[in-house]
């Protein structure tokens, strides 16, 4: 048979006649009793009846001494021929009937195969309010219609046919029998996967009976999960050679407790160590134990490494050696160095087991070809860091766009359920991608987001802030960032989405799965939940998304390809800008929670401070040339007070600039669409110039085919001018006088200023 056999105890019990020696005639009997109570009309049940009497009459060609032997033949021999349609010139359209028949009424255990395709949800409804088949469906059906998120009916329909096949194939007679390895994927007679739509709705139903005491999850996640593997096991799967089992155990066990390192770390350092321990099996058998290790046979592995690399390679080259090679040998010297710093300290363990001597050092692996491999890899980083500068904006541009649209369309239409989902499609879209841009963290960081990790503090003189607190992730470091408006807009909007999708008044708390380490998180009310599905966003969904987000923003490298957009690439971006913005660099680590200021320095060699001290030469040459030498000296008290006075208020010649005195301008004085700007009246004819210029070439830009994200922040821009130009002609009269005599008067204070001079 194609289905697992449950245990014969309480097989037997539920299913005496399969085990008894076969009587056709007793089988009958028991099939037209069931028959009579169910409620079908009297024409049915004799077609019903007739349709069994031809599936007996298969049974009875079939070998074996009981029922649940010729069952088992029929599955595996006859079945495939009915699926295949041999026996359709007899039994018609209709030979599911009697097989789906003798299902329901309990007479055989079905495997898969043979529910593959039919709905068994019809045979069910039919039978008695007493049979606890019908009673199960009937709970699940409540069930179902509680879930919100679950709006799609034929995907509540599967979910409930789902899991009625799943009670005849398991034999089960309650949901409360259910297990969580029952919901794996089963595969029809051609090799279809079984349970697939309507699952994750299956999945949630159980768990709002209560039948699985977690939160629901993606069958995806259901496929993925792996048990949390112990640092023995770890060991075991890379066959370290005996003589060294005890003393890589024991450097792992050390290391997970005093570095707190990650499950898959900890592989990638143990499958480091094991192949060195290999190599010395085989190239030098006679070293036993760890203790005899010396630096020649560290520079022979290194040497028996970058050979195997060059191989690898297809033209035989060291240009081009990957970089798991360097980080295997790192792995490996600083295996020994622990090794040797921790032996000396007071009774340690690994006094027995240290070499006389670091058997590699830093210099061993200073090799031209990793130097090289060092320079590319800046080469390839430099050149995705000037893509990503040119193309983001076009990117955010784009996601903000689409958002906006599919918004507008879920005003118009609020009960539209392709409308609602589109919506929170594309503002996941736009969500993900500014939370990693504005705040960059690392992907894993940003799953494990909740929102008690939102900490609001107060500062002396009574303002309020906000921080962000991210928990460790890599080297076991916690960090704050500040949270400012545009980031504080994101995590605003996030919350309000999750509550809209679960129709509560608070961000619920979920279950999540730790795919780094392998084991189970602790429930939170996580950030990133409620993207159609009531549990937390994985990083490979977002993976996938900005993916799909760069490709559909039409994103292009400098070489003409398509520029496809990583989470660690807003990261990158986000310590580009700010060495842009002259953040310091000490200030940029604790930002990004680097190990060191070096990491950061990588960002900072793509600008060299020469480029820029000469480029701010020419630019002071230029403004010397327009404002001359006078310009530069030194303001008087009463200059500077008057300077004060005005900055308050800037005239920003079609517009007024509210923004405070001594505060930063985050757009660069890039005024249209800033909350600051107050447009003067007498501008609307520049803003309408300005408008009907960038329709045009909006226009222009759709008629080329210019990629999205262009297209989009082209769009952008045009809705800023409409919306200058509307505020500007909305001013009432004696509105549009303050505000131009407030110009005048700065123009008119700046004027004295130069005429007492």
């Amino acid at each position: 048979m194609t289905h697992p056999e449950p245990t014969p105890s309480w097989l037997r019990e539920r299913y005496p006649g399969m085990f008894t020696d076969y009587d056709r005639q007793s089988v009958w009997q028991t099939l037209t009793t069931a028959l009579d109570v169910w409620h079908l009309k009297q024409q049915r049940r004799q077609r019903y009846r007739y349709m069994c009497r031809l599936t007996l009459d298969t049974l009875d060609t079939c070998t074996g001494q009981t029922l649940h032997d010729r069952w088992a033949y029929f599955e595996a021999c006859e079945f495939p021929k009915w699926y295949a349609g041999e026996r359709q010139s007899v039994l018609g359209n209709t030979w599911r009937v009697g097989i789906n028949t003798l299902i329901v009424a309990r007479l055989v255990l079905p495997g898969w195969p043979v529910l593959f395709g039919t709905s068994m949800q019809q045979f069910i409804t039919w039978l008695p309010e007493s049979d606890s088949l019908n009673h199960q469906q009937t709970r699940l059906q409540h069930a179902v219609a509680s879930l919100s998120w679950a709006k799609h009916p034929i995907k509540r329909s599967l979910a409930v046919d789902h899991c009625m096949k799943l009670l005849l194939v398991r034999g089960y007679q309650a949901l409360e029998e259910i297990h969580e390895e029952d919901l794996a994927t089963g595969t029809g007679p051609d090799g279809t996967n079984y349970l697939g739509v309507g699952t994750d709705i299956l999945d949630g139903a159980l768990c709002a009976l209560g039948v699985f005491a977690r939160t629901p999850r993606r069958n995806s996640s259901r496929r993925r999960r792996e048990e949390h593997l112990s640092i023995p096991d770890i060991v075991a799967k890379y066959a370290v050679p005996e003589p060294f089992h005890a003393i890589t155990l024991l450097y792992l066990e050390t290391a997970v407790t005093r570095l707190n390192w990650t499950l898959g770390y900890l592989q990638q350092v143990c499958l480091s160590i094991a192949t060195f321990w290999q190599y010395l099996r085989q190239h030098f058998p006679e070293i036993g134990d760890p203790s005899q290790v010396l630096p020649i046979h560290g520079k022979a592995f290194v040497d028996d490494q970058l050979g195997l690399a060059r191989r690898s390679m297809p033209d035989g080259s060291s240009d081009s050696l990957p970089g798991s090679t360097y980080g295997k040998l790192v792995n490996v010297r600083t295996f020994f160095s622990d090794v040797c710093q921790w032996a000396t300290e007071p009774g340690s363990p690994f006094a027995v087991y240290a070499p006389r001597t670091t058997p590699l050092s830093r210099q061993d692996l200073s090799r031209r070809e990793f130097e090289q491999a060092r320079k590319r890899v800046a080469e390839r980083l430099k050149a995705t860091i000037f893509d990503l500068e040119r193309e983001l904006p076009k990117i955010r541009a784009y996601a903000l766009q689409h958002w906006v649209q599919t918004e507008g369309q879920l005003q118009a239409e609020p009960d539209n359920v392709a409308a609602t989902d589109a919506e929170a499609d594309a503002f996941w879209n736009w969500a993900l991608l500014e939370l990693l841009v504005q705040s960059g963290l690392r992907v894993e960081e940003a799953t494990e987001l909740t929102t008690l990790d939102v900490l609001k503090r107060r500062l002396p003189d009574g303002r309020l802030y906000y921080l962000l607190h991210v928990k460790p992730s890599k080297f076991d470091r916690a960090r704050l960032i500040p949270i400012g408006d545009g980031l504080g807009r994101v995590i605003a909007e996030m919350m309000r989405h999750i509550k809209r999708f679960y129709h509560t008044d608070t961000v619920p708390f979920c279950d999540r799965w730790d795919y780094t380490g392998r084991k189970k998180a602790v429930r939170a009310p996580y950030l990133l939940q409620g993207l159609g599905h009531p549990s937390v966003i994985s990083d490979e969904v977002i993976r996938r998304r900005l993916r799909i987000l760069s490709q559909r923003a039409g994103a292009k490298a400098s070489d003409g390809s398509p520029l496809i957009l990583h989470p660690h690439d807003c990261r990158r971006m986000f310590a580009t800008e700010h060495l842009n913005n002259n953040v310091p660099v000490h200030v940029i680590q604790a930002l990004l929670g680097h190990a060191t200021i070096d990491t950061v320095m990588v960002y900072a060699k793509l600008y060299p401070t020469r480029l820029v001290e000469e480029y701010r030469k020419a630019v002071r040459g230029v403004y010397n040339a327009i404002h001359g030498q006078e310009s530069l000296r030194n303001p008087s008290a009463e200059e500077w007070a008057a300077f004060e006075a005005s900055c308050s208020l800037r005239d920003m010649g079609t517009h007024l600039c509210a923004l405070p005195t001594g505060e930063h301008c985050p757009r660069g004085l890039v005024c249209l669409g800033c909350i600051h700007a107050q447009p003067k009246k007498s501008a609307a004819p520049v803003f309408r110039r300005m408008l009907a210029s960038h329709e045009r070439e909006l226009a222009a830009a759709r008629q080329r085919g210019e990629p999205a994200g262009q297209v989009a922040a082209r769009e952008l821009e045009v809705e800023r001018i409409r919306s200058a130009l509307r505020r500007a002609e909305e001013l009432a009269g004696d509105v549009a006088a303050a505000i131009e005599a407030a110009a005048e008067r700065g123009l008119g204070a700046s004027a004295e200023l130069r005429e007492e001079d």
